[in-house]
């Protein structure tokens, strides 16, 4: 199945209903087909043809979903980019994938505009607002100058359609590249496993730029029709009232997102009557807060949800699954064929912790152009994909995750990885070595602490101004602190559990 066509089909079956609700904005299924049609062809009309990459820099909005489709339906391959990315990050991802084209919200345009000339194949640029340079062209009239019938594109559901980036272990990021039949088999799954029904009122919470939000949630609701109602912003209070005004049935939050919904001063369980289901991803919920909503929402039915730009849901916690399992990440999603293994590819037995490996349709096709690290995430040539997550299954199948081979830090539900943010540390000039760690955070989950071994006077207020230039905000480091040689082990190995464990103890904090 063609991306384009889970949004063709609905509008076949129910034309009239509304598909999306974003602020006062009601577009319907009708309305939204055609002008996904309409921006598929606009962007075929440059010149522009399958295989080209085109690019997106906005927030949640009806029109991430226009171009979403449109550009599945142009045979063009989408990269998702996130707003909070610095003028550098900007250049390494639309310079790497040489994006010919960029939808971008007009609140964002500056950023765009300072890096511009290091993007020389970047030719067009179309603008969800009003433009602010000549050449640049407002998406309403992007739209309303192009065909509103469907484009004449030859397409398998094979070929390739988007791309994520994740963090790589050099360092680098990775565009994760999913094709249209990977994403078709995501959507089932998620549609089964948390329960989503054409009758259902979908909030849409999570960043479209990652791929929770834009590859696996939101096509899934246009999948069974739903109306789906979008968040451009977050707050607990706006999200409260949106459910309360729209009936919201069905949603997917991050765990921190939940936990603030349910911490709220002003928690209204009444306002909160229509959800139905409630899904959390991209981070692991903490037991405390599994029971915290069944405690405050007895009547929503919850669903833990594990799963990687890669993949799409690999593991859930399901409603009935029994209250004592809740420090897991449940068993593996339908249709998902899951082994944990050593480090030799052998499966290791329950009560042992071994890697997560999986294997099915829904896996990407590779990390776009670094075909070491395709190789390294499909290392056996037997189709299983190694997602760097340390695991242990108990007997009854339920996998607990106990650590992250890769090092990876999870904040917010956002996955960073801590040598990304070390190369960013090592550009400044007076910064000799560094090391980045994860530390339990209250609210993100984890936060991020770097160790810094300065030649020269640098202090904390230096090295933040350096991480804002570098990096988006998420990814810069919450504590900084100094130190005249960072410990390693003969090898030249950073030794960072004991960095961190020592952290925690002068800290007194427990670790995550």
């Amino acid at each position: 199945m063609l991306t384009g066509e889970i949004l063709r089909l609905s509008a076949a079956r129910h034309p009239d209903r509304v598909a999306l609700i974003c602020d006062d904005r009601r577009i319907g299924y009708r309305e939204l087909d055609v002008s996904t049609n309409r921006f598929a062809n606009a962007v075929l009309g440059l010149g522009l043809s399958k295989g080209d990459t085109i690019a997106i820099m906005c927030r949640n909005l009806p029109e991430y979903v226009m171009v979403h489709f449109g550009n599945a339906r142009a045979g063009t391959i989408l990269v998702n980019t996130a707003p909070a990315y610095a003028p550098g990050e900007l250049v390494e991802i639309l310079g790497r994938t040489q994006c010919r084209l960029i939808v971008i919200e007009e609140i964002f345009q500056e950023k765009l505009a300072s890096v511009i000339d290091d993007l020389p194949s970047l030719d067009h640029v179309v603008v969800i607002g009003n433009p602010e340079r000549d050449g640049w062209v407002a998406f309403r009239d992007f739209l309303d100058r192009a065909d509103a019938s469907p484009p004449s594109v030859t397409l398998s559901d094979t070929d390739a359609y988007a791309m994520t980036f994740t963090g790589g272990t050099t360092g680098m990021p990775k565009g994760a590249v999913v094709s249209h039949a990977s994403r078709y088999v995501s959507c089932w799954t998620t549609a089964l496993e948390h329960e989503v029904s054409p009758g259902d009122v979908v909030g849409l919470l999570t960043p479209f730029y990652h791929a929770m939000g834009s590859v696996v949630w939101m096509p899934t609701a246009m999948l069974m029709g739903a109306t789906a109602v979008i968040q451009t912003g977050w707050d607990p209070a706006s999200f409260t009232e949106s459910v309360a005004r729209h009936g919201i049935s069905n949603t997917l939050m991050v765990p921190v997102q939940l936990s603030q919904v349910l911490s709220d001063e002003h928690f209204d369980a009444d306002r909160l009557a229509s959800l139905r289901v409630v899904g959390c991803g991209g981070a692991i919920s903490p037991p405390n807060l599994v029971h915290e909503i069944a405690e405050k929402m007895p009547w929503a039915r919850f669903v833990n949800h594990y799963g990687q730009s890669e993949t799409g849901p690999v593991c859930t916690l399901r409603p009935d699954d029994p209250r004592e399992k809740a420090d897991t990440i449940g068993r593996p999603a339908t249709g998902v064929e899951l082994s944990l293994r050593d480090a030799d590819g052998n499966e290791v037995p329950d009560g042992e912790t071994g890697e997560i490996v999986v294997r099915g349709p829904f896996l990407m096709d590779g990390y776009f152009e670094n075909p070491e690290e395709t190789a390294l995430y499909f290392r056996d040539g037997d189709g299983w994909g190694w997602t760097g997550d340390l695991a242990i299954r108990d007997e009854d199948g339920f996998l607990t995750l106990v650590g992250r081979s890769k090092d990876m830090i999870v904040s917010g539900g956002i996955n960073i990885y801590p040598r990304e943010v070390e190369i960013a540390l090592e550009k400044h000039p007076l910064i000799r070595d560094c090391t980045v760690f994860g530390i339990p955070d209250e609210k993100w989950g984890e936060a991020l602490c770097a160790y810094v071994v300065a030649d020269g006077e640098l202090d904390e207020n230096a090295v933040i101004a350096h991480c804002t230039e570098q990096l988006a905000r998420f990814k810069r480091p919450k504590v900084i602190r100094f130190l005249d040689a960072i410990p390693k082990t003969p090898a030249g190995k950073v030794q960072k559990p004991l960095l961190r464990e020592e952290f925690l103890r002068e800290s007194e904090i427990k670790p995550g």
